[in-house]
């Protein structure tokens, strides 16, 4: 374990630059293309279509296609327009009032729109930094961004950064006692629900304690519900009314998902049998976090590190750019540990290179044989599972 460890100190330079050759592959793909598509013919920041385009057809007044599930042929036909791709599509499904933020980019070119809000996702990224751990932080930002989550989060045009950001800020107001506050900033996560699983248990389990928080969450749902309602009525209960439809939605790429629902769907290629890993693999991180409660239930920095890691691993939707979020409880554990961080430092880089490897590896064996094992999945089981033995001791 020794010997492991030293080699792991002494090569880790070369994450950096696996991490940064990353990066300038896909900007020099992405230079190299044509319109909105990279030299591939892919759509440049892909995910991100679904925000933009949803937001253009608010501000149209056309918010009846955003939820036309299953078909969204008035959607998918907008897109297709946006992004000059035939056949292209990447729906919409978080709550209609998060759309709202968009549209203030909505009538700017798609690739305008998107740097923009790529831009203001590496500042939340910052911001997360910073309330996690002060001024310190250079270090953890350039392995952040060498981190393939991360990378993900942009090139994808995804919003993980944005959670990042929020968590950073429930963080910094759970450690200052200022529990209500923690709920409030919390609440800004309902536009991703599954995220706030981890925290929703643990305040639960703690509720004398954090009555406050889940009041909080309370208070930031009704906002937002009211604001729906009066902005966006006939949107909003439109994705109320199709929420069935909207979950059972599974029309995306699988390689990209890194939890148990995930590695039971590709290890079998059925979908059913997939549903139920997940649920089985969402027990027993549930299990996990209630016994890892019962010891550290005092500590709130560790206390929260395992809200988020129960979270990502056990949630039944967590996608590769979702793990970016794992940056912050290793940031913390790094902190407040520091006898341990020989330990940290290899647990750290077995899921570093688990998350850079196995989506591509889960691709490629899909290819040649129609089914795949998931790598990231049993490597963040025993990783978490590690962290918190080390932590009895």
């Amino acid at each position: 374990m020794n010997r492991l460890r030293q080699y792991v100190v002494e090569y880790r330079p070369i994450g950096l630059c696996a991490g940064g050759l990353m990066w300038l592959i896909w900007i020099v793909s992405s230079a190299l293309g044509t319109g909105n598509l990279d030299r591939n013919g892919q759509v440049i920041g892909t995910d991100h279509t679904a925000f933009h385009t949803a937001a253009l057809l608010l501000l149209e007044g056309r918010g009846d296609a955003l939820f036309d599930y299953p078909h969204l042929q008035a959607f998918r036909a907008e897109q297709e327009r946006i992004t000059g791709s035939p056949g292209f599509s990447d729906p919409y499904r978080n709550p209609p009032f998060y759309a709202l933020p968009y549209e203030s980019t909505a009538r700017l070119p798609y690739l305008l729109s998107f740097a923009l809000w790529a831009g203001i996702g590496l500042l939340a990224l910052v911001a997360g930094l910073y309330l996690i751990r002060g001024r310190k932080i250079f270090w953890p930002l350039l392995w952040s961004l060498s981190f393939y989550p991360v990378f993900a989060v942009v090139s994808f045009g995804q919003n993980t950064l944005l959670s990042v950001g929020i968590f950073g800020l429930v963080y910094r107001c759970l450690v200052s006692e200022r529990r209500f506050f923690a709920g409030l900033a919390a609440g800004f996560l309902l536009f991703k629900p599954q995220l706030l699983m981890g925290l929703g248990v643990w305040w639960l389990l703690s509720w004398r304690k954090y009555w406050p928080s889940l009041l909080g969450i309370c208070v930031t749902a009704g906002f937002f519900a009211g604001l729906s309602l009066w902005l966006l009525p006939d949107e909003s209960r439109t994705w109320v009314q199709r929420l069935p439809d909207i979950a059972r939605y599974d029309a995306f790429e699988f390689f990209n998902l890194h939890n148990s629902r995930g590695f039971g769907d590709l290890l079998t290629g059925n979908r059913e049998i997939g549903i139920y890993v997940g649920l089985a693999g969402l027990m027993l991180s549930l299990v996990w976090f209630t016994g890892f409660w019962a010891r550290h239930r005092q500590d709130a920095t560790l206390m929260f590190a395992a809200a988020l890691l129960t979270t990502l691993w056990g949630s039944p939707h967590t996608m590769t750019y979702e793990w970016a979020l794992a940056i912050l409880p290793a940031i913390l554990l790094w902190d407040h540990r520091p006898l341990r961080r020989g330990t940290w430092l290899l647990i750290f880089a077995i899921c570093w290179a688990a998350l850079f490897l196995s989506t591509p590896l889960a691709k490629a064996q899909l290819t040649l044989m129609g089914v795949a094992i998931q790598l990231s999945v049993p490597c963040l089981a025993l990783a978490i599972w590690r962290i918190g033995r080390e932590l009895r001791q």
